[in-house]
């Protein structure tokens, strides 16, 4: 076991966090079935077994009251599970231990789970109904659906408490604020619900399962008008609930979304990337004699496993394993030979997978790919996700459906299937309904729960088909409807066959233009430094008037900005990458504004090897490399987030060597300086020169200070 503050890594990534999210998602759920098990009678009363095919048979139906121990069963199992709901919350908001809490939570689910179960086998054997007059009603599904609740959640719960026995994860719920959102938005949207279905039941006359079921129909908007109210205090109140619903609803279906996304994001999606990054660096080499090193490392592992399977005398006769064996030899020396006589340009392309990357900018440009490829794999993985949790919700829920219909309206599968999927569009044309309790009990929580998947669904199509639609969309406007500048000339510079000749005939007269054009720049130019060079030796008295740059003056021009100039830039670079968090998409950068932020980064690293080392533990990252565990495109942040934070430790070891008030007096005097000599170059003659002087002398007196 592990305690509570525990910096190991965590191994199961599902049973430390999804499960705790499930579990205290659906436990709300499990307890409003649970009182709609209690505040129902479990049998209905037809009259007219005939009469079983009306529209809303359970309406007109009478209820028969239940024996006064089923009843008081049910009020422990609901109190059990409201219990063992309050020290899951108790739990998350670190109010009781997790080795205290949670096996009290799982222990008091699974006695309200064995409670229902005992109820319902006993009110079956000893109070069933009789047929054809009586039918089990919507609470006696309503306590099937609770225990069912009841014992996947402890059981799930269960799983989480073995992870924490074995040490997989310290005994805590690491949630993030969106789960946490998640777990009360969700509470709260239950609570409205069942509130909701108590007003309306009581207004109306309806039983608790009918209201609630009305309640989930009205805030999925989905409105199959088999219930609707038929008083004015009724349809007042429907307004407010509606509205209110709704809008729970919608954030409970975007937390659920986010939660989901970011559980996908952490841990699926970066370990594909992890992995396909490591399979990269591993098959990546920077000279040729590594590159043959490593062809020579995996041909001899192919022998030893050719080897290993010609070695089994099992898998093979003895006559069969002796002619494979030699013909095994005989290909190892022809595969040695070749090995040894083929030129470098043919082992690299006999193994494609091993790659030469020479320089920085090619590991920079082999990661940009691997970039790519996880994201096209990233949202192909969520779509399939998608498609396959929705697909599963439709086809099963409708045979669902068709079982606990058929006995009323007598639906086929495949109209259960048109309904399952006008239900989950929130269509609702009302020719097809569930009619019985167990229809009404099974839709309350396929609904609850299908709802989010669908959401997720059009996410993930937006995100793929509708992205891609957008930008063809957008390139076929340019072409037609909302031409764009230039488009076509794009198109024929890429593809020059569709010019049909013209475009080289162009470029012929274009080539011919420019000649005549430089030649007639050409001499103008050296007209101009002609007269210049003129100019130039009748003021200086030089007869030989040359303009050959100085050496030393090119090698000033070309040296490199100091380190002044360089913090100069540091604190724009910073301006920029700052400016560049606010964009709503994340910014990516180049390799050439990779190098311009690298040298702003390491320009105030100490030059020692074991500084640098001590800098990186002490002060963040320095050196890295594009495909290592470091880089940056490997990192949680975005590249703008982390260029900023390495660019402000620059900045720190900078201000630490260079203190700021020289700094600042150093700013000071080169301005000042610069001032008072641009003031004195512009005086004129002997008219100011006393003002000359007195600016020479407070000259020489800043520079003393």
């Amino acid at each position: 076991m592990r305690g509570r503050q525990d910096d190991d890594p965590i191994d199961w990534w599902f049973a430390s966090t999804a499960i705790p999210i499930l579990a205290a998602t659906l436990a709300p759920l499990a307890n409003v079935l649970s009182i709609g098990a209690l505040v129902t009678f479990w049998r209905l009363d037809l009259h007219d077994p005939d009469d079983i095919t009306n529209t809303v048979p359970q309406l007109k139906a009478i209820s028969i009251p239940d024996p006064r121990w089923c009843y008081w069963i049910n009020v422990s199992s609901l109190i059990l599970g409201f219990v063992g709901n309050f020290f899951l919350l108790l739990n998350f908001t670190n109010r009781i231990r997790y080795i205290i809490s949670l096996p009290t939570t799982i222990l008091l689910w699974f006695t309200a789970c064995g409670i229902l179960i005992g109820d319902l086998a006993a009110m079956h054997t000893h109070a069933r109904p009789v047929a054809p007059f009586e039918i089990y009603s919507g609470g006696f599904w309503y306590a099937i659906a609770a225990a069912s609740f009841y014992f996947l959640l402890a059981s799930l719960l269960m799983v989480n408490f073995v992870g924490y026995v074995r040490g997989h994860y310290p005994q805590y719920f690491d949630l993030t604020e969106d789960q946490r959102t998640l777990i009360i938005q969700t509470m709260f949207y239950f609570i409205w619900l069942a509130g909701g279905a108590g007003v309306f039941a009581r207004i109306e006359g309806w039983q608790f399962n009918d209201a609630l079921y009305y309640c989930d129909v009205t805030i999925l908007t989905i409105g199959f008008g088999d219930i609707y109210p038929t008083k004015t205090a009724t349809r007042a109140i429907v307004i407010p609930f509606s509205l209110g619903g709704i809008i729970m609803l919608g954030l409970v279906v975007s937390s659920i979304y986010r939660s989901v996304q970011e559980l996908g994001e952490k841990k699926v999606s970066r370990s594909h990337f992890e992995h396909q990054r490591a399979k990269a660096e591993d098959r990546a080499v920077a000279t040729s004699l590594e590159l043959q090193r490593k062809e020579i490392e995996a041909g001899l592992l192919r022998e030893r496993q050719m080897a290993k399977q010609a070695a089994r005398p099992s898998a093979r006769s003895p006559a069969t394993a002796l002619q494979y064996q030699l013909s095994v030899d005989g290909g190892m020396s022809r595969d040695l030979a070749v090995t040894k006589t083929s030129t470098f340009g043919s082992r690299m392309k006999k193994n494609a997978r091993i790659k030469l990357l020479r320089d920085e900018k090619q590991r920079f440009e082999e990661m940009r790919k691997l970039q790519q490829k996880a994201k096209l794999w990233k949202n192909s993985f969520r779509l399939s996700m998608s498609l396959s949790i929705f697909a599963i919700f439709w086809c099963v829920g409708a045979v669902v459906f068709w079982k606990a219909e058929s006995g009323t309206t007598g639906q086929t599968y495949w109209e259960t299937i048109y309904f399952c999927w006008i239900s989950l569009l929130s269509i609702g044309y009302g020719d097809f309904s569930p009619k019985t309790g167990a229809g009404r009990c099974f839709f309350l929580v396929y609904s609850t729960i299908a709802v989010p998947s669908i959401t997720m669904l059009a996410s993930d199509l937006t995100s793929t088909f509708v992205s891609a639609f957008n930008t063809w969309s957008s390139r076929i406007a340019d072409f037609t409807l909302l031409p764009k500048q230039g488009i076509w000339t794009a198109l024929v510079e890429k593809h020059p066959w569709l010019s049909l000749g013209l475009a080289q005939a162009k470029r012929d007269w274009q080539s011919k233009h420019n000649e005549l054009r430089k030649r007639v720049e050409t001499l103008e130019a050296r007209i101009q430094s002609y007269e210049e060079e003129e100019a130039s030796s009748k003021e200086d008295g030089d007869a030989s008037g040359t303009l050959d740059p100085d050496i030393e003056a090119l090698a000033a021009q070309a040296k490199q900005p100091d380190a002044a100039a360089l913090a100069r830039q540091l604190a724009l670079a910073i301006r920029r990458t700052a400016h560049d968090l606010t964009l709503d998409v994340p910014r990516r950068y180049a390799y050439e504004e990779w190098v311009e932020f690298t040298r702003l980064i390491r320009f105030s690293v100490a030059t020692h090897d074991d500084d640098v080392q001590r800098e990186e533990e002490e002060e963040g990252l320095v050196q890295w490399d594009w495909l290592g565990e470091d880089s940056p495109m490997m990192a949680d942040q975005s590249e703008s987030e982390f260029v900023l934070d390495r660019l402000c430790e620059s900045l720190v070891r900078y201000l630490r060597r260079n203190r700021p008030v020289e700094g600042f007096i150093g700013v000071v005097r080169d301005r000042g300086e610069g001032a008072l000599r641009m003031r004195t170059a512009a005086m004129e003659g002997g008219e100011r020169k006393g003002e000359g002087e007195v600016d020479e002398v407070r000259l020489e007196t800043l520079r003393e200070e």
